[in-house]
């Protein structure tokens, strides 16, 4: 019985160490989402913005809603790639290592 305790807590082990080198991977990830020459936006694979760009010749006082409207947009679009990234991730290790699908987690 102790043996059987033993085995599961070293794939138990196994599992996290996989998930801990997925996420690290995917901190490392850069997603590029721009809207035209307006604005650029970066993120990584863990939904973390790491940076945005704004073309200086938009920054006017009348374009403010047109920006504050790409900027919107385009960060949603930039974290809904990484989302993607990363649960493409997260189900090809749950199938690497023949794990049943969870929703939410895998």
């Amino acid at each position: 019985m102790f043996e059987q305790f033993g085995n599961i807590m070293e794939m138990v082990k196994k599992v996290q160490s996989n998930v801990d080198n997925v996420q690290e991977q995917l901190k490392q990830e850069r997603i590029e989402v721009s809207s035209g020459d307006v604005v650029k936006i970066l993120v990584n694979g863990q939904q973390e913005l790491i940076s945005i760009q704004l073309n200086a010749k938009y920054l006017m006082a009348d374009n403010t809603a047109l920006l504050q409207d790409l900027l919107t947009a385009t960060i949603n679009n930039a974290l809904a790639k990484s989302r993607e990234l990363n649960q493409e991730a997260m189900s090809k290790l749950a199938t690497d290592l023949n794990l049943p699908k969870i929703p939410g987690i895998f």
